[in-house]
């Protein structure tokens, strides 16, 4: 018998370089970049504040933090406490100093870069013997409230809250999804609104000052795929990336579908020959105004990262970042200063500026006040208002 030759060609550009440099015509330019480790470390979590402080985690459990400042990243600390694979990083928005981390040895952290990178607080879980993985995390916008999402444990996947300032949880939903929950974004302005994603297809959103779960759960959307990736692009739309590379935005307010872009759409506008060779990262909203999506091809050295902007139903070519050395697993976008920073599979940081005069790179805002709480619940299973 014959061998089988694949006679599939690899991805590849369907135009030529002077048409891609037309096509992509907002330019940006490495403005810095580090390695995180001297071997190459696989970099998928990444958090970044107002200031430009950079958290991002690494393959053995740790977390490295960098002050960008001008054109320079300068390490500020390294992150050492959890026991098995670490799976999400934030930090507060009112306090850029504290940074919270969670991990599949169920462990919620919460860390103070200015001494040395301390742990400062450990979230307990109920009074049981029940270990729940937690996969991601977030905290409001106001820094008062923390909810972390689980993997499926009896049956069950878990949205464990806590107030921020005290180790007991509030309370947790648990009946919303059924398979592993992969994302919680909270609303970028309302405290009160948490949005959830999971593996069982479902994006849901929650407003949490209602009294029980069944009466929090504003929409259950779904999906029809495994969800990958949440953002607000607004006040009243989310989007979400699929583990198939789809993009889908969501109005949290009327429960309607606005958008879906297939991986191979993204592929033919980023122009690249082969949508099972492309992967999309993420979706922000630009410092214009305007719906960005982050994509790139595995192809060769994985080095092809390129982005579209959403008009309407359409998608167009926006930036080619040249100068791009891995593929890309997460990214974070700064408005303010219009600055892209970027991680992925070759352990690398980078930080992409727009062509041209230097952006400002100033301190963000300090601590405000935030809302005060209610009282905590005694009892985990009572499923009231988180807060």
């Amino acid at each position: 018998m014959a061998d089988i030759i694949d006679t599939e060609e690899e991805d590849r550009d369907i135009v030529g370089p002077e048409e891609i440099e037309q096509l992509f015509s907002k330019k940006y330019n490495l403005l810095s970049e580090t390695a995180v480790s001297l071997k190459k470390s696989y970099v998928n979590k990444l958090a970044t504040t107002k200031s430009l402080k950079i958290a991002v985690s690494l393959q053995d459990n740790s977390i490295e933090v960098y002050q960008l400042s001008n054109t320079s990243l300068s390490k500020v600390c390294k992150l050492s406490g959890h026991k098995k694979e670490l799976t999400d990083v934030v930090f507060l928005h009112k306090e850029e100093h504290l940074l919270h981390s969670c991990g599949q040895d169920g462990l919620v952290k919460l860390w103070d870069t200015r001494t040395s990178g301390s742990c400062v607080q450990e979230y307990k879980d109920e009074e049981e013997q029940i270990v729940r993985p937690y996969l991601c995390m977030d905290v409001s916008c106001n820094s008062r409230v923390l909810c972390a999402g689980s993997q499926t444990v009896q049956n069950d996947a878990y949205l464990v809250f806590w107030d921020q300032r005290v180790t007991k949880p509030l309370g947790g939903y648990w009946n919303s999804h059924t398979d592993d929950i992969t994302q919680v974004k909270f609303h970028k302005k309302k405290p009160s609104v948490l949005a959830s994603g999971s593996d069982d297809g479902l994006l849901n959103v929650y407003n949490i000052m209602e009294p029980n779960e069944d009466d929090a759960l504003t929409y259950s959307l779904n999906v029809e795929n495994s969800i990958e990736r949440i953002t607000w692009l607004s006040d009243s739309q989310a989007s979400c990336v699929t583990q198939s590379s789809d993009l889908q935005v969501w109005d949290t307010e009327r429960g309607d579908l606005v958008q879906s872009y297939g991986r191979d759409k993204i592929a033919r506008t980023i122009k690249r020959s082969r949508g099972d060779d492309c992967y999309v990262v993420d979706a922000y909203r630009s410092a214009d105004g305007a719906a960005v999506v982050l994509a790139g091809s595995h192809a060769a050295a994985g080095n092809v990262l390129r982005s579209v902007t959403a008009t309407s139903k359409k998608l167009q070519p926006t930036t080619n970042f040249v100068g791009n050395k891995q593929v890309v697993r997460c990214c974070s976008y700064n408005a303010e200063r219009d600055i892209l920073v970027t991680t992925g599979e070759s352990g690398l940081v980078s930080v992409w500026a727009p062509r041209g005069p230097g952006p400002g790179l100033g301190l963000g805002p300090g601590p405000g006040p935030g809302l005060a709480l209610a009282r905590s619940m005694d009892k985990m299973r009572v499923r009231h208002k988180p807060y």
